[in-house]
């Protein structure tokens, strides 16, 4: 009997730390497996102390000293206090799932492995122990159970990291050898802001001239580029469109190592991963890398309309790379290669002229997306079009069809005479002056912003 109530109680318990562990799981998930991102979010009163593991960890106090005299005092005060535990916890549900990739399920296996070893041990004390001593150690492991459940994950990844690393490394050297069998010219796309919505308009604007392929969504680390080349780039694909992002400086050097561009784009130098780079002149360092990548006397197209890329445009035309600026009217310091001007906007388009004198290309442009910023992506595109050699004229009549990226300043049709723009990709300061200021020129007796703020920068 006592020992059915040992396991009882450590079961339990256990899956409680299962349930637990998958919500962590997600959480890592979404950090991107960063442990230190993942204990900075776990390691807040709300995660770590809710009112679910204080109550059963009270329960289980009391329970086992009621139970004191007996010899399963402490596996007794486990199982009241883990059921406790799971009737009363509820988690909100995050906005995005869990996703059982294979390095979550071989991640999620070696963290069950040592949550049953552990398991084993608890199951010993308890049934060895004091029960003084054992209704202590119950109420210790509900009151841990948070931190145990953080603690699991992380040491369950960093056990499989070997194995991790070396099936990276494969898949990294097959999408390297397919890059080199295929040959396709290839433009690395780069920046803290704009860098999807320009890969997006530009794909648009060279499909119908030449077979292009653009990683998917958000597919900017090595890793989604790397599953991008593998599973979706063929022979027949000439041109092939590449976002970079980066968290460190060394990343993109890595991607450009494995793409090998032709051409680069860099829209914007911002302080968009802060908190990860901590300055933005380290930002600037890793989008550098790009540049760095280019063979002699392919250019980089880079945005000279605020400071920091302008910098970033001087250090490598100091370095003696070719350098195609670009921006809007006015509004640098620095000679622009290609400007865009007479901007002007209607409720149906946004119009404006597109100069590149030395070239002797001039176009007007009309698109149908909204604010600023798109003029520019749009100007960079055409830029990478004429590079290319490629048909600015057919570029320009492309862009008078173009598609808003989902949830970027993207108009949904609504009844009731209500206009919906919905930008909640994501918020950055770039971005949120972008919104407002589209928001300011559209026409209405009311506008309401609905927004929870720049909740994280990372």
């Amino acid at each position: 009997m006592d020992g059915l109530i040992t396991l009882l109680g450590v079961l339990a318990w256990g899956t409680w730390i299962v349930r637990v562990g998958l919500v962590v799981a997600q959480m890592y998930q979404i950090e991107e497996y960063e442990w230190p991102r993942l204990l900075g979010w776990g390691h807040k009163r709300s995660w770590l102390f809710p009112t679910a593991v204080l109550a059963g960890s009270l329960l289980a106090l009391g329970s086992g000293m009621l139970a004191s005299l007996t010899s399963v005092a402490g596996a007794l005060g486990l199982l009241v206090g883990a059921a406790v535990m799971h009737i009363l916890w509820r988690r909100t549900p995050a906005k995005k799932p869990l996703i059982y990739t294979p390095r979550m399920r071989r991640m999620l296996g070696a963290s069950l492995t040592l949550l049953v070893l552990f398991g084993l041990i608890v199951a010993a004390l308890l049934h060895t122990a004091s029960p003084p001593l054992a209704v202590v150690l119950a109420t210790f492991l509900c009151l841990s159970s948070m931190e145990l459940a953080l603690w699991l994950i992380i040491t369950g990844d960093k056990a499989m990291a070997p194995v991790e690393a070396a099936i990276q490394r494969g898949f990294v050297r097959q999408a390297k050898a397919r890059v080199q069998d295929y040959r396709p010219r290839t433009v690395g796309i780069a920046g803290s802001y704009g860098k999807t919505s320009t890969k997006h308009i530009l794909a648009q604007l060279t499909a119908p001239q030449i077979e292009t392929l653009p990683t998917p969504k958000s597919f900017n680390t090595l890793m989604g580029i790397t599953r991008t080349i593998n599973e979706h780039l063929e022979s027949t694909h000439r041109l092939f469109l590449v976002e970079m992002d980066a968290y460190d400086v060394g990343e993109i050097r890595a991607m450009s190592e494995l793409v090998a561009p032709e051409l680069a784009v860099i829209t914007s130098v911002g302080p968009q991963h802060l908190e990860r780079f901590g300055t933005v002149e380290r930002i600037g360092d890793a989008l550098y890398e790009l540049v760095e990548a280019l063979p002699a006397g392919k250019p980089a197209v880079i945005y000279a309309g605020e400071p920091e890329s302008a910098r970033l445009a001087e250090r490598a035309a100091a370095a003696g790379y070719e350098v195609v600026r670009y921006g809007l009217g006015g509004e640098s310091s620095q000679p622009l290669d290609i400007v865009a001007t007479a901007v002007t906007v209607d409720e149906r388009a946004t119009h404006f002229t597109w100069r590149w004198p030395a070239r002797g290309k001039e176009a007007r442009v009309s698109i149908p997306l909204l604010g600023q910023h798109n003029i520019l992506n749009v100007s960079a595109a055409l830029a990478i079009v004429e590079l290319l050699g490629l048909s600015v004229d057919k570029a320009v009549q492309e862009a008078a069809r173009l598609e808003a990226v989902p949830h970027r300043l993207q108009l949904l049709p609504s009844p009731g005479g209500v206009t919906v723009i919905d930008d909640s990709y994501n918020a950055n300061p770039v971005g949120v002056h972008n919104g407002l200021e589209v928001l300011a020129q559209m026409r209405g007796k009311a506008k309401i912003l609905v927004t929870p703020g720049l909740v994280e920068l990372g």
